[in-house]
């Protein structure tokens, strides 16, 4: 299930995105990705089931229910075993947009997906959001070896 350009386009556009997998470790990569996209200005709401308060004040959600109800986009980054669980709760809520870092998705969620039009499944979301560093040079790989989306 390979995303398309539009679809990567369309999701970041979002005027606001769940970010499933927030982490207030710094070592952790829910951490370093949800840190990475504030700092490039996109509007997340952090979702973890612990709660609390980013090191920013901002509001942790302890679940997608919590959120305000406009939020219509998700980006899942969580273990395989949690994911399929919180793709099952967005798509009841009403989400549109969903995005699952590579690595987060089992085969059910492939499958729940698959013909969800604004679904995006697979590669890291840092690489399509002006990447720098190790990601900057996945995304030359990727294009290298035809594997960005077109």
């Amino acid at each position: 299930m390979k995303a398309t350009r539009a679809q990567i386009d369309d999701f970041l556009s979002q005027p606001s995105i769940a970010f499933a997998g927030y982490s207030v470790n710094s070592k952790k990569f829910g951490h370093v990705v949800y840190t990475t996209l504030k700092e490039k200005g996109y509007p997340l709401y952090p979702v973890n089931p612990a709660g609390g308060v980013t090191p920013d004040g901002e509001v942790i959600y302890a679940g997608l229910h919590d959120l305000p109800d406009d939020v219509k986009a998700l980006y899942i980054i969580t273990r395989p075993e949690n994911t399929s669980t919180l793709v099952q709760e967005a798509l009841e809520k009403g989400f549109t947009h969903l995005w699952v870092q590579q690595m987060s998705a089992g085969a059910d969620v492939k499958n729940l997906l698959q013909d969800h039009p604004g679904a995006v499944v697979g590669q890291c979301i840092l690489m399509h959001t002006q990447p720098t560093g190790i990601h900057k040079f996945h995304h030359w790989l990727a294009g290298l070896f035809g594997q960005l989306p077109k």
